[in-house]
């Protein structure tokens, strides 16, 4: 952790800088963002541009806590904007651009129809062209940032993820303490603690990725070291959902790593014993003595995501939406205009179901399109590696639980992106155990360009 600060010392200057611009005056953050990009483009500091861009998606997560970062919800939209713009004048050194957007271009072509019949056409506009540029600026940034820095920089990515989440530490220090938990449970930078989970649970993904498809990348001591924050992390969050995408992921990279046809049993075994694990895992959460932890006392009502799915799918097939959805935002939508009838029945926020949501916004036409698109971006990645159906697996059962995935600027799609660009694209994963370094020799090497390079 130390020599990642020292050697990307500019980074976090860059997010500080940001951090105070924000809580001294929000309104140049919008000059300032697209400015640090130019800057950084024109010095070729690419990791940081990506890394800037996570960041930002984090803090406008916030929904508490840090007040002044609310600027940053408005101002990740200037940054992406950004982004595709610096992709647009830069194409020609980007070439061969990442695939992954080519196979979703059928869904995003298709995701703008039904947004004839949105009630927030202008949002829902915005909601699907910036999941449009979610998929095609974030694949093209981490293959351009590979071929500048080869694997250190999925090294230096890890690190910084677990900067953030441990800086998290130091919130309570410079806001009111008790904005940062909610019933108890921290949720840091994020809106709640499970979004904190489910960051800590797709950065658990990626540094597993990493480090199964480069064994050398870190030492033995760094790799214990960033296991227990994570698993310090998904366990103290109190996110049961999280914390089961975490074992199962963990768990299928065996069977899937001996045969697929065993993996694939496996999970289908797991989702079918999966109501008998729930009916007794009361007792075994008590036995261990995490019950404080995992909620003992609210796994008998799902949390209240069982109302949410029980309307959403009414709304589905008596409202008009099976076929052709109402576009993006329209979960939203519905999700509000029935918030005190949910309320009452022990739901607060959304559909809490990727799956649902999607067929909301979209339709099962574009449930369909999109995916087939994710599945066949996974096969692909399976040809390559094994651990690509684990992250399969484990992602959908994630989203089963969770929305994170119907939605572009949030901090969490960006971080399966990345996973997915490093599993499919053959200039990454062709280079698994070519000529790999040993890790002090990977510490040892420049990670990125000196700060300031002559003009071009």
């Amino acid at each position: 952790m130390r020599s990642f600060l020292l050697e990307n010392r500019y980074t976090v200057i860059f997010l500080i800088l940001w951090f105070l611009v924000a809580r001294i005056a929000p309104g140049l953050l919008y000059v300032l963002l697209p400015l640090g990009i130019i800057l950084l483009r024109r010095i070729d500091h690419w990791q940081d541009i990506l890394f800037g861009f996570i960041m930002v998606l984090v803090l406008s997560d916030n929904l508490g806590g840090l007040p002044s970062m609310a600027v940053m919800k408005s101002a990740k939209s200037v940054y992406i904007l950004t982004l595709a713009l610096v992709l647009l004048a830069d194409q020609a050194r980007m070439q061969p651009l990442a695939k992954i957007f080519g196979l979703f271009l059928p869904f995003f072509v298709y995701a703008f129809f039904p947004i004839i019949a949105s009630e927030v056409p202008f949002v829902a506009m915005e909601k699907t062209l910036s999941y449009a540029l979610l998929f095609l600026v974030v694949p093209n940034y981490v293959l351009y940032n590979f071929r500048l820095y080869g694997w250190p920089f999925f090294r230096n990515l890890c690190w910084f993820l677990i900067f953030i989440l441990l800086s998290q530490k130091l919130l309570p220090f410079i806001g009111d303490a008790e904005a940062f938990y909610v019933v108890g449970r921290f949720r840091g930078y994020f809106g709640n603690p499970n979004g904190m989970a489910i960051f800590t649970y797709l950065t658990f993904v990626l540094f597993g990725v990493v480090k199964y498809l480069r064994p050398g990348m870190f030492s033995r001591v760094e790799t214990i070291f960033i296991y227990a924050v994570l698993i310090y992390y998904l366990v103290t969050c109190g996110a049961r959902t999280s914390l089961m995408a975490s074992l199962m992921f963990v768990f299928f990279i065996q069977f899937f790593r001996i045969s697929v046809w065993l993996g694939l049993i496996s999970f289908v075994a797991f989702i079918g014993i999966s109501e008998l694990l729930t009916s007794n895992l009361p007792a075994v959460i008590t036995a261990l003595g995490l019950h404080d932890y995992l909620r003992v006392d609210t796994l008998s009502d799902g949390s209240g995501r069982y109302v949410a799915w029980n309307y959403v799918w009414d709304q589905i097939n008596n409202h008009g939406y099976f076929l052709f959805g109402a576009g993006f935002e329209n979960e939203y939508v519905i999700m509000f205009k029935a918030y005190r009838y949910l309320s009452q029945l022990g739901h607060e926020g959304g559909a809490h179901n990727s799956y649902l949501t999607f067929w909301l916004n979209v339709g099962i036409v574009g449930l369909i399109l999109f995916f087939r698109s994710f599945l066949l971006i996974f096969i692909k990645a399976s040809k390559n590696t094994s651990i690509a159906l684990a992250v399969l697996c484990s992602v959908l059962f994630s989203v089963l639980y969770e929305s994170w995935l119907t939605a572009s600027l949030n901090p969490y799609t960006i971080l399966l992106l990345v996973v997915l660009t490093i599993m499919s694209e053959e200039e990454i994963i062709g280079t698994v155990g070519a000529g790999e370094k040993p890790v002090a020799e990977a510490e040892a090497a420049p990670v990125g360009p000196p700060l300031i390079l002559p003009a071009r």
